[in-house]
């Protein structure tokens, strides 16, 4: 199902403004989002200041399809299905990330490894704590916060592919600015005066 998950249809900038909503969501006033060349252990991450989640937030926020679209919600909620960050993250990503810290509550990691799923099949649905092997460092930037939460894609298959270069990868990141300035442009530009 995870794989299936993957074929949706995503691009980059897409995927990326289903995480920026999640942040606005979250009451964000700044969202940073970093690309990191490195051939194919490149990455993104996003990393917000928003009210972030504690441990059974985050969990929920991890699990596939973890609302109904029947239920109630704030008015100000972007999401509807429990989907947008899963499925966002896989379309780009073979390991999705999510740190958090909500104030007065301890920091929480899980991780989707969708390679250890592969080659544990028969051990079921493995969300992972923390992240994974090398890649703490990534996290330092939410150390120190007393709210928000860092979203990390690693493995880029669907984004760094045979021949991607440094250039191609600017690109995209020129790419992507270009789509989130059209699609947060009211947002960016701060309220409106009436007339």
């Amino acid at each position: 199902m995870m794989e299936a998950l993957r074929g949706l249809g995503y691009s980059t900038a897409a995927a990326l403004a289903d995480i920026v909503d999640n942040s606005v969501s979250a009451g964000a006033g700044e969202v940073r989002i970093e690309f990191a060349w490195a051939g194919r252990a490149s990455r993104v991450s996003v990393l917000d200041d928003g009210r972030g989640m504690d441990d059974a937030e985050l969990e929920s926020a991890m699990t596939l399809g973890d609302r109904s679209p029947l239920d109630d919600r704030a008015t100000d909620d972007l999401g509807r299905f429990g989907m947008g960050l899963k499925t966002a993250s896989f379309s780009q990503c073979r390991r999705l990330t999510v740190a958090s810290v909500r104030e007065g509550e301890t920091p929480c990691c899980l991780r989707w490894d969708l390679d250890a799923l592969a080659a544990r099949p028969k051990d079921g649905w493995l969300l992972f704590e923390g992240p994974a092997a090398g890649s703490e460092p990534f996290f330092e930037p939410l150390s120190g916060r007393s709210r928000g939460t860092l979203v990390l894609w690693e493995a880029l298959d669907r984004v760094v592919t045979d021949g991607f270069t440094t250039d191609d990868f600017a690109d995209l990141i020129d790419g992507v600015d270009a789509r989130l300035a059209m699609v947060f442009h009211r947002l960016l530009q701060g309220p409106c005066p009436t007339l």
